[in-house]
Order: C-alpha cells, then sequence, then structure tokens
C-alpha cells in the first residue's frame, strides 16, 4: 500500500494541482460582464418580454452563478418589479446535463424570505417543455414595492408554500400544474365595505389550486381570523391578458366575537345580522374580472 502511494503520489499530486489551477482561473477570469449582457438579452426575447437588471454576477460552487440585486419586470412595465431579490444562485445538475435534459437548480433571498427549487427542460432549444417546482419560505408581502398596484389593492402578510408546474415558455396559461399557497398575519384593504369592514385582517389564509385547460380551479380556500372565518370554492377562467380573466368564486363569510367591537359600518345591518343567526353564516359570489370583481352576498 505504501509503495502504490509512493509510486502515484506524485501524479495524485499533479490532478490536485491541476484541478485547482483550472479553478482558480476559472473564477479569476470569471466572464461576468459576457454573462450578464447573455442573460439581459436572454430575458428580452422570452414571450412575453421580460427586463432583467443585475449588479453584478458572480461564480459560485458548486459551479454555477450568483446574481446580485437581480430586479425582474414586463417589458411593457419595466419600472414595476415582478421580483426584487437580494441574491439569486443558479447551479447546473450535471446529471441532468449528460442526459440531455438540464435542470437548473436556484435558490434567492427576497423580500426577508427564500425563495428556492429547480426547472427541467425536456431538451436543449429555449421553447422546450419545462418542468419546474418552486417553494416559498417567510416572504413579506407587505414589501414588494409593486404587488399593492398589480392586484389594485393593499396587502401585506408572510408567505409560504409550494408550486409544481409543466407547460412551455411562450405559453404559460396552457400548462398544468397545482400548488398550496398560506399567508399568515395578513391583512387586505378590501375595494368596498363587506359586513362594515374597509380591511380585513387575518391570523391565517390557505389555498390550494390546480391549473388544466387555462382553468384555476381552487379546490380549497379557508380564511381564519379573530374577526371573521370565511371559505371559498371555485374556477378562474384564464385569458391572455390576466386582468381580464373571468371570475366564477363562491364561498361564505361567518362574523366571529370580534367584528362589531372593531367595525364602523351600518348599525342596522349589525343589528340585522345579530338576529336570530346561531352561525351569522352568509353566502356570497363574486364574478367579473380581476380589473373589475364583482362581490355580492346571496
Amino acid at each position: 500500500m505504501v509503495n502504490a502511494l509512493s509510486k502515484h503520489g506524485k501524479w495524485i499530486g499533479y490532478v490536485i494541482y491541476t484541478v485547482l489551477l483550472t479553478t482558480g482561473l476559472l473564477y479569476s477570469r470569471f466572464p461576468s460582464d459576457k454573462i450578464q449582457a447573455y442573460l439581459v438579452s436572454e430575458a428580452a426575447n422570452i414571450d412575453p418580454p421580460m427586463v432583467l437588471s443585475l449588479k453584478a454576477v458572480r461564480p459560485g460552487f458548486p459551479p454555477g452563478v450568483h446574481l446580485m440585486d437581480a430586479r425582474i419586470s414586463l417589458g411593457k412595465m419595466p419600472q414595476q418589479d415582478l421580483l426584487r431579490a437580494d441574491t439569486i444562485s443558479i447551479t447546473l445538475a450535471a446529471w441532468a446535463f449528460l442526459s440531455g435534459t438540464p435542470r437548473y437548480d436556484f435558490d434567492a433571498h427576497a423580500y426577508n424570505g427564500d425563495i428556492e427549487g429547480h426547472v427541467r427542460f425536456e431538451a436543449y432549444a429555449t421553447d422546450a417543455p419545462f418542468i419546474t417546482s418552486i417553494r416559498l419560505k417567510d416572504i413579506h408581502i407587505g414589501g414588494h414595492p409593486y404587488l399593492a398596484p398589480l392586484v389594485g389593492r393593499e396587502v401585506s402578510g408572510v408567505l409560504g408554500g409550494a408550486v409544481h408546474y409543466a407547460g412551455h415558455q411562450n405559453r404559460l396559461i396552457d400548462g398544468a400544474g397545482q400548488g398550496t399557497i398560506v399567508i399568515c398575519n395578513g391583512d387586505v384593504k378590501l375595494l368596498q365595505p363587506i359586513l362594515g369592514l374597509d380591511s380585513l385582517s387575518f391570523d391565517r389564509f390557505s389555498m390550494e389550486m390546480a391549473l388544466k385547460d387555462r382553468k384555476v380551479t381552487l379546490n380549497r380556500v379557508q380564511l381564519e381570523g379573530k374577526t371573521i372565518r370565511g371559505e371559498l370554492l371555485g374556477a378562474i377562467a384564464l385569458n391572455t391578458d390576466l386582468s381580464r380573466s373571468r371570475l366564477d368564486l363562491k364561498g361564505t363569510l361567518e362574523p366571529l366575537g370580534g367584528l362589531f367591537g372593531n367595525s364602523k359600518g351600518d348599525a342596522a345591518a349589525f343589528s340585522f345580522l345579530r338576529q336570530g343567526l346561531k352561525k351569522l353564516k352568509r353566502s356570497f359570489v363574486i364574478q367579473g374580472t380581476f380589473k373589475n370583481p364583482v362581490f355580492r352576498f346571496i
């Protein structure tokens, strides 16, 4: 054993030296400017076009890249960030690359939380079908500067969950997938008062959803708070212009003990709710579109 090590030791040393030298040269001569220009160009060429801005690109280990202070927005609204992350780390799974189905693992730190997952393409073509899984943890959605303009109301809370999706890059609404979303300690500004409330605070909001045939099915939506409890079911028929997607939702709201002490609504309405209703539960529907939703009790 000693003789074998003595005989081949210098060759092992040469191999280790070569690996270290190659790694050092790669990192010292890392073409960050060229990679940054390539990523920005690729983002602009997808459908719909995206705007990607970066403070810097650095090499990572295992082999990959770290995107520093990354911002992503739609090409037609470059001032409204869809995502702003302190860092995004992207690594290539070597075994998947060799099999002809490249897979990229990613990990981002954004809005005081973490986004991690992977995306796997069925081929090397940019328009190849892909599968992705994303996990969200401790995302403070109130810190998103353009979320309120996007959804049309003020929102806050801590977001977590998981999403799985399969589809094509240029036909996202034709894909299929499912996901679970949970928001804790949240608050939503209402477009119109509901049961005398101008805003809705809650302890926990959870949603299970599925996408197929351009339709998002909400299988289970639950809202739990000190003032109100609710459930929701239904579907959303997606439109290429998401603001025009059609809503067909039905649910129930149950005012709780804390509601009447903290609201400033119509006294007659509260009196009606208190009369003869053991659980004070009301049914409602939400119709219309994302841009112009219509809420009414039934």
